[in-house]
């Protein structure tokens, strides 16, 4: 078959299915209902805004489902908010910090919705079961999570939009169940009151590791960071500890043979990508969070209707799930064709040994960081699609090439569409 017979051309729009009304879900529905899909969007909460909504609630929710939303209080953004835009959408010029709280990012994504009028595809409390291809199209099973019924539909396209901070990873370290402490991932950490006057472990050294740490620090008794290398963002008053062993009733061995007894374990391990809707004809596999086969980090080479928006890590999600979200509409609509097929996959295949020549494991691989320039220049130069100001990816790379040492409180000021300046 084909892969122009798996396409809805250009003049004839068809029928999409979204998976999740997050920030890809919203800006993924924005561009196919603006080139004229007939678009629905499922949602398996009663809101939109994915991540961004916050909840006092963790583990089950009341309609028996895994709660995905994973913020905490006291959150500030990790990025500046001039990272978080959509292409021509900026946030309220009444707000003057660049790094910004929860409330103040769902408010940006309420305003968009209504500025583009797309809650009225959103489908609440529907979560997806099942999405199998049918010939050249899509059977999209939905359960009603109030009424536990099922139903299913055709679509000519689907967009995965489900999120990549849903699914926590979780490390299995000999001796986990003898704890007798608290042990949890750091998905389920709402607040700091768990941690008063207790001895922490927090396992990992990445952003959520770093921020967290430093919250309970002040009302903690003591608090441990273990991980297998240094880390790359200082943590003051922190007792750094190298990868655990294994645990036992007490606390924890770690492999420099140190043991120390704790209250509390964390993991600040992550998260993985996770489709158990997808059925095997759909020919996507996961492996260490790599997520085979796409073209381009979105679609998938063997069955190009498919479509995964959000993928990329250290990017900026807003960049680059608008960028993605367009490039598939782009593709949906005969703009470009794929180049065949063997060369789609020797261009991963070239990645992967790239990867393995700078002894990187495989979930580097969708790691574009500050490649996005780049990545940017070739979805633009395959589609069509207009790239972003030029400030935008100056900003990017700033603040990647400053992570260790950008302070929170830093602002930055858009002169033009090429200059910015940092206050």
């Amino acid at each position: 078959r084909s892969y122009s017979s798996m396409v809805t051309q250009k003049g004839e729009p068809g029928k999409v299915a979204i998976i999740g009304a997050g920030v890809c879900g919203l800006i993924s529905l924005r561009y196919a209902k603006e080139s004229g899909h007939q678009c629905d969007v499922f949602e398996q909460t009663g809101e939109f805004g994915g991540t961004w909504v916050y909840t006092d609630n963790y583990g089950i929710d009341e309609n028996g489902l895994p709660i995905t939303r994973n913020l905490y209080q006291d959150l500030i953004t990790n990025v500046p908010k001039e990272m978080m835009e959509f292409l021509n959408f900026r946030h309220s010029s009444d707000i003057n910090e660049s790094y910004i709280t929860q409330p103040l990012v769902l408010k940006y994504l309420r305003d968009f919705a209504d500025k583009f009028d797309l809650e009225k595809h959103i489908q609440y409390y529907s979560y997806v079961t099942k999405v199998e291809p049918h010939d050249d199209r899509w059977t999209v099973t939905v359960m009603d999570v109030k009424r536990k019924e099922e139903r299913s539909e055709c679509y000519d396209a689907v967009f995965i939009c489900n999120g990549s901070f849903a699914h926590p990873r979780m490390p299995e370290v000999k001796g986990e169940k003898l704890f007798k402490g608290l042990l949890f991932h750091s998905c389920d950490y709402r607040s700091t009151t768990l941690f008063v006057n207790k001895r922490v472990l927090v396992v990992g050294g990445s952003f959520s590791a770093v921020d967290i740490s430093r919250l309970i620090i002040p009302v903690a008794q003591k608090v441990y960071i273990s991980h297998p290398k240094p880390l790359l963002i200082n943590v003051e008053n922190a007792i750094l500890k190298p990868g655990v062993k294994e645990l036992n009733e007490g606390g924890a061995v770690f492999i420099d043979g140190s043991k120390e007894d704790f209250d509390i374990i964390m993991y600040c391990t992550g998260y993985k990508h996770f489709y158990p809707f997808l059925t095997k004809e759909c020919g996507i596999t996961v492996e260490d969070s790599c997520v085979q086969y796409l073209y381009k980090h979105v679609i998938n080479i063997e069955r190009p209707t498919l479509f995964f928006i959000g993928i990329p890590t250290l990017v900026g999600a807003y960049i680059n799930s608008d960028l993605q979200a367009r490039f598939a509409v782009a593709f949906l609509d005969g703009k470009f064709n794929l180049p065949p097929k063997d060369v789609m996959l020797k261009e991963i295949q070239d990645h992967f040994k790239d990867l393995e020549h700078k002894n990187l494991p495989l979930r580097y691989f969708h790691n574009i960081g500050l490649e996005l320039r780049a990545y940017m220049s070739d979805l633009c130069q395959i589609s069509g699609i207009e790239p972003f100001p030029e400030v935008k990816i100056r900003i990017h790379e700033h603040v990647i090439n400053t992570l260790v040492t950008c302070k929170r409180n830093t602002k930055y000021v858009i002169i033009d569409e090429e200059q910015f300046v940092e206050v």
